[in-house]
């Protein structure tokens, strides 16, 4: 009956010829893996981040999360020739740049504005982006609270001041918030893979791939040679067996 089932012993074996070839394919693979992971991946996942806290000279409303919409993000980047490059219309689009508030009820509330690496050539000029983001959206509430004190105000209606109601303006000066940061440059959050990790999964991976490869290529051509040697193997007993059924012919 012909064998067409291939054993763990012919698997071994198969793998044992092509050994040097599926070790160094395994090699490359996770060195180009390690590589990928620490330069490219892992860039691409840090965050710098900036901790600030706000201090208005008056009760100025602050929505921080203007910091990071859209058209602050543009007219931070227009505000200096460093940050042509920076790229803030996918920045925005693709929420990578973020802004959490911490503090509770009553507590001085500080801010973490945070930013994909990938989006600045360096620290100082991701430093000094998020510097001007923030104190852009600081202004931008000033100049709303400014706006806001100037505008005319209904006064109640008193029968007894026998007159209508008026209209009264006031104004207000320059609040003067102040900005306070925890840091001199920004700091960075990894987000990153180990490379170690990462290449180790890749070789075994590829050691894998590669062996199954050869195994597929090889396989017919081992086939061949072990149907051949089991032939020769056959033919050898059926000769031997004849040879010894005619000596005991002879020897009756």
């Amino acid at each position: 009956m012909e064998e067409r089932t291939i054993t763990a012993g012919d698997i071994a074996r198969l793998l044992k010829r092509r050994i040097v070839w599926i070790l160094l394919i395994a090699l490359l693979a996770a060195l180009a893996t390690a590589l990928f992971t620490a330069f490219v991946y892992n860039r691409a996942r840090e965050e710098y981040f900036l901790t600030f806290v706000v201090q208005f000279a008056e009760d100025t409303p602050f929505r921080y999360e203007t910091v990071i919409y859209a058209d602050n993000l543009e007219g931070a980047k227009a505000s200096d020739g460093d940050f042509s490059a920076i790229d803030t219309v996918h920045m925005a689009a693709d929420e990578d740049i973020t802004i959490v508030r911490t503090g509770g009820e009553g507590e001085q509330p500080s801010y973490t504005v945070s930013a994909c690496r990938k989006y600045f050539s360096d620290r100082a000029q991701a430093t000094k982006f998020l510097r001007a983001v923030v104190e852009r959206a600081v202004q931008q509430a000033e100049n709303a609270a400014r706006e806001a004190a100037r505008m005319p105000r209904l006064l109640p209606f008193f029968p007894h001041l026998q007159q209508s109601a008026r209209l009264r303006t006031c104004s207000a000066e320059g609040t003067g918030a102040r900005v306070m940061y925890r840091q001199n440059v920004v700091s960075v959050t990894d987000n990153g893979r180990s490379p170690v990790a990462a290449a180790l999964f890749c070789f075994v991976l590829a050691f894998l791939a590669a062996g199954l490869v050869f195994c597929a290529v090889d396989y017919p051509k081992y086939k061949r040679s072990k149907e051949a040697l089991s032939a020769a193997q056959t033919g050898s007993g059926e000769n031997g067996e004849g040879d010894r059924e005619q000596n005991a012919s002879d020897a009756q």
